[in-house]
């Protein structure tokens, strides 16, 4: 293929009245290699304000196949994050034989946490009272968003003896009641050794802190790994074919069979805007959101493209990137470091009934080369949103609807045992930032290089 010299030539910029944001277009020659050059009219670069908005949210997905989170924080701006966990427990023996009428001596829960997480260090070691409680719902397909469990889905009595006080360590120990020890001896065989009907019979537990009577800044979120805390029920067992007669022996359970549900809340609601001017919030878990709506997004691009006298049919975005700056004290690094989100990308709703709605991340975060990392040199995140502009642009208006709204999201990314890269929704991390509004300089942009095709 030839190359094209004009095309390096390009103005940084297209003038437009009302639409036109402060950016910085560094290739502009990006993605002319994917037509021929003869078929080429026209490339060029073209800069947007966004149509944003700050968004409550009703509820999100919070269950989690790898952690639980209990705790609260508190911050003044963002108000205060609370959450529990409701989880399975399961014997780890494949079979169980509790002999003939065996004798409860002592339950307790050995909670193993995996990290904390706070705002800043003299945080780490606050007491923190922990609740126990036992289930009386499933943990099914219905029970997948933060705001699934009530307080009709597990006994009001605490399962947990006195008061534990958590002072941020490696582990706690919590002793149980007595009836629900013995609710577990009266299992049969049968029950033990079926997940189905051992569920059915042991809901699970659901596990959580108070709120603090005083609200300052700071607060702690204890994260515990599903299978990493046991529960140890103490009985004598009597066996005569075994030749027990109340052997003191130990029966172990896993906290954290299958997955935790976590009862994530936040209370930044007051923050949604409609009219943002120089700040945007941005929480991960169920905090607020900006919002980009795509019925104006189609509007601003359409009259533009009509204004120019192009053709949605033969306008190609080659790169179509959102960028969202914020402003940084360096003084302030350690916590702009530890509190803003490491990444922000654009989610969209789905939703497969009425009652169920969860946010996914745009597919195209696998082929992107902006994956919407924070950019620390030049202060914002970068998302590239190419796929979802073109088909969007394509789209006749009659079919656009809230399902092409962008919801930007903080995210997180995992490898797996081999090498593969995963991106989520963000609902087990607590991150927060303020970017900047539309009211700024340095406001929120949508930068597009694009070509127009001959036909």
């Amino acid at each position: 293929m030839k190359s094209n010299n004009n095309i390096a030539k390009i103005a940084a910029c297209l003038t437009l009245s009302t639409l036109l944001a402060s950016c910085v277009i560094n290739d502009k020659s990006l993605g002319s290699h994917l037509v021929t050059d003869d078929y080429i009219m026209k490339l060029d670069t073209a800069c947007f304000n966004v149509p944003v908005t700050i968004q409550k949210l009703d509820s999100v997905q919070s269950y989690s196949t790898t952690h639980m989170v209990i705790g609260t924080l508190y911050d003044p701006v963002f108000g205060l994050i609370q959450s529990g966990s409701a989880t399975n427990i399961y014997p780890y023996t494949d079979t169980t034989y509790l002999g003939i009428n065996p004798e409860f001596k002592d339950i307790y829960l050995s909670l193993s946490i995996d990290s904390t997480a706070t705002f800043s260090k003299d945080q780490e070691g606050i007491a923190q009272n922990i609740y126990v409680y036992k289930l009386l719902c499933d943990l099914d397909s219905t029970k997948m968003f933060n705001t699934s469990l009530t307080s009709a889905d597990y006994d009001p009595v605490p399962l947990s003896v006195g008061s534990p006080i958590f002072f941020g360590d490696d582990s706690l120990k919590i002793h149980l009641r007595e009836d629900f020890g013995k609710e577990l001896l009266s299992l049969s065989s049968e029950e033990f050794d079926s997940t189905s009907l051992f569920t059915k019979k042991i809901k699970g537990l659901y596990i959580t802190t108070d709120t603090p009577a005083t609200l300052s800044e700071g607060g702690r979120l204890n994260y515990l790994a599903l299978g990493s805390s046991q529960i140890y029920l103490r009985y004598l067992l009597t066996d005569p074919q075994r030749g027990h007669s109340k052997f003191d022996t130990t029966e172990t359970f896993m906290l954290g069979y299958n997955y935790a549900l976590n009862t994530i809340k936040t209370s930044s609601n007051s923050l949604a805007n409609d009219n943002p001017t120089d700040k945007l919030y941005i929480e991960s878990m169920s905090g607020i959101k900006p919002k980009i709506n795509g019925k104006e997004l189609k509007s601003i691009l359409s009259k533009w493209i009509a204004d120019k006298g192009y053709s949605e049919k033969t306008i190609l975005f080659s790169r179509a990137a959102l960028e969202l700056p914020y402003e940084m004290d360096y003084n302030e690094y350690e916590k702009f470091d530890s509190q803003y989100p490491q990444m922000i990308y654009p989610c969209y709703k789905y939703s497969n009934t009425d009652s169920l709605q969860s946010y996914r991340l745009l597919s195209e975060i696998y082929t992107s080369s902006a994956t919407g990392n924070i950019n620390r040199s030049q202060k914002k995140y970068i998302c590239d949103i190419t796929q979802y502009l073109q088909k969007l642009i394509r789209k006749p208006d009659v079919e656009i609807t809230d399902t092409d709204d962008l919801l930007l999201c903080p995210i997180y990314s995992y490898t797996d045992s081999n090498n593969n890269i995963y991106y989520l929704f963000d609902s087990i991390n607590y991150r927060k930032a303020v970017l900047n509004g539309p009211a700024l300089e340095r406001k929120p942009a949508l930068i597009l290089t694009y070509a127009i095709l001959n036909q």
